[in-house]
């Protein structure tokens, strides 16, 4: 039996798994690993953490079932910056998603393009850390040497390219994120973009299809991973984008929910309708675009419960104490503000809040404004959208916050949709695209 390798590179882990041919789940394995946080607003992780929970999430897998991969596919969080030299050594941090050092270089992208051309070529506005152009600008102000030395401006998967191939690539759903890429024509890098924002053209890696073979498993690497040396390497696409193929949401109006961390509404199109106040990406799939909304969610109930709750264990908080509370909640007078990770819509930071308490309000109360506040930004999305798309009234539903009563909430706060959950839709779209593959 030949197995599928698929390697979902998170915020805060990786999940490995292997696919047979029939998309089947053979075995799974987990590595966790920590970003920093500098400054309140800097977030990064070296690289080589990330290659080794690879490794041992490769090892706990086992030699009996790594013998039989024939293809690896990697889907990585983004965006995920690196700045590196010519043999594909970091030469600074990845900078990730939730970072927002850049927002004075953001400001200057968009005075210096303006906000219709960000929007007519790439689709979306240079959200700082969001857009990762705004976090290239921060290294060049900064640290021009290190930009200068700098032979290419990649994501994770580019670094993973390199050390799998040997070869610097980059796919449209990353390119999409790096605010440089031609998103509405599945184009290449805009020349346009790049002049106005006097980003060397020349620094960015060769764009590759998301099902593209780029390369057989090179030694070092196959060393490394415990693998066997030339087995064929996919491209991959970002996690979200391949949720999205795995759950089947690749037609007009269909929607996945990823419940985690961070609350993710995706919206497959079948043409790009670029916003100011929404992502828009391409699709893991061919002439398909995504739109994308986030806030912080799973994330902001375990600060609230790590922050008001000590006197509960984390298992009798979700198991007995949250179900309890989800059941009986209402809209409350308090209103929470969901940006404890800042605003990802947004160029201007903002901060989260509590807002209209009184001397009797509740924690519980607190904890319901907090549940409906994590929901505002989509609601938003999904009301700028209803004129102009079709939603599909099933939901596709994934992530660690699935449960019974999160469910139960979530169909209080969407009555217009139905929520379907679907398991291992990241592994299984990974396993599309290397069943699509192509050389």
């Amino acid at each position: 039996m030949s197995y599928i390798l698929s390697a979902d590179f998170g915020t805060s882990s990786l999940k490995i798994s292997l696919l047979d041919y029939n998309l089947n789940l053979i075995k799974s394995a987990k590595a966790n690993y920590t970003y920093e946080v500098k400054k309140g607003k800097e977030v990064e992780i070296a690289p080589e953490i990330l290659l080794q929970a690879f490794k041992k999430g490769v090892k706990i897998l086992g030699q009996e079932h790594t013998n039989k991969i024939e293809y690896v596919v990697c889907d990585t969080l983004c965006p995920s910056l690196i700045a590196m030299d010519r043999e594909g050594n970091p030469l600074y941090p990845a900078i990730l998603h939730l970072d927002r050092r850049s927002t004075k270089q953001a400001r200057k992208a968009l005075q210096a393009v303006g906000k219709d051309t960000f929007l007519k070529i790439n689709g979306n506005l240079p959200f700082p850390g969001g857009i990762s152009l705004t976090s290239i600008l921060w290294i060049k102000e900064n640290y021009p040497d290190l930009y200068q030395k700098t032979q290419v401006f990649g994501h994770f998967n580019t670094f993973l390219q390199k050390f799998m191939v040997g070869k610097f690539f980059i796919d449209p759903t990353h390119a999409s994120f790096t605010g440089l890429y031609e998103t509405l024509e599945w184009g290449g890098w805009s020349k346009e973009l790049c002049k106005g924002l006097d980003i060397d053209a020349s620094k960015l890696p060769e764009i590759a299809d998301s099902n593209q073979i780029t390369g057989g498993l090179k030694k070092e690497a196959a060393r490394f991973l415990g693998l066997r040396e030339g087995i064929p390497v996919l491209m991959g696409a970002n996690d979200t984008a391949t949720a999205a193929l795995g759950a089947g949401a690749t037609e007009e109006g269909q929607i996945l929910n990823i419940s985690g961390s961070n609350e993710i509404i995706t919206v497959t199109l079948e043409k790009p309708l670029p916003h100011e106040k929404v992502y828009l990406r391409t699709h893991a799939v061919r002439n398909r675009w995504l739109l994308l909304a986030i806030t912080v969610g799973g994330g902001a109930l375990e600060w609230f419960r790590r922050e008001f709750y000590r006197e509960m264990s984390r298992e009798e908080f979700y198991e007995k104490y949250f179900p309890e509370v989800v059941k009986r909640a209402s809209k409350p007078r308090v209103h929470f503000y969901p940006y404890l990770a800042g605003d990802r819509h947004s160029i201007n930071q903002r901060r989260a809040r509590f807002s209209n308490l009184t001397l009797d309000t509740t924690r519980e109360e607190m904890l319901c404004a907090l549940l409906f506040g994590i929901f505002e930004p989509i609601n938003l999305v999904l009301s700028i959208y209803r004129n102009q798309v079709k939603f599909k009234e099933e939901v596709a539903l994934t992530g660690g916050m699935v449960n019974e009563a999160f469910l139960e909430f979530k169909k209080r706060v969407f009555p217009d949709f139905v929520f379907k959950n679907v398991q291992e839709c990241v592994a299984i779209g990974n396993g599309k695209l290397a069943l699509s593959g192509k050389s």
